[in-house]
C-alpha cells in the first residue's frame, strides 16, 4: 500500500426530480441515465451523455449544481462523487 496516497471514497445518487447538489468532492460526474433531456447550470445533457468535472490532487469543489429535467416522466441523472476521506 502507499504511504503518500491519499484514501478516497466514491457516492452514487440517482436523482428523480428538478433540484440541486453540493458537490463538497475532489471530482464529479453526472450521467444522465433517463430517457429525457436534463440541464445543469446551463448545460444541456442528452439521454446516455456525461459531464464530469474534477480537480487536481487534494482540490476539493464546493460548488452547488442546479439541474431541471425536460420532464419528469423518465428522468434519472446518475451523480457520482469523488470524496476524499
Amino acid at each position: 500500500m502507499c504511504k503518500d496516497c491519499r484514501k478516497y471514497i466514491t457516492e452514487t445518487k440517482v436523482i428523480l426530480s428538478n433540484g440541486s447538489t453540493d458537490s463538497n468532492c475532489n471530482s464529479i460526474l453526472f450521467v444522465n441515465t433517463g430517457v429525457t433531456n436534463v440541464t445543469i447550470d446551463g448545460l444541456l445533457l442528452v439521454p446516455n451523455q456525461s459531464w464530469e468535472v474534477s480537480g487536481n490532487k487534494d482540490e476539493i469543489n464546493v460548488k452547488t449544481y442546479y439541474f431541471t429535467f425536460a420532464s419528469l416522466t423518465g428522468a434519472a441523472l446518475t451523480v457520482i462523487y469523488k470524496r476524499y476521506l
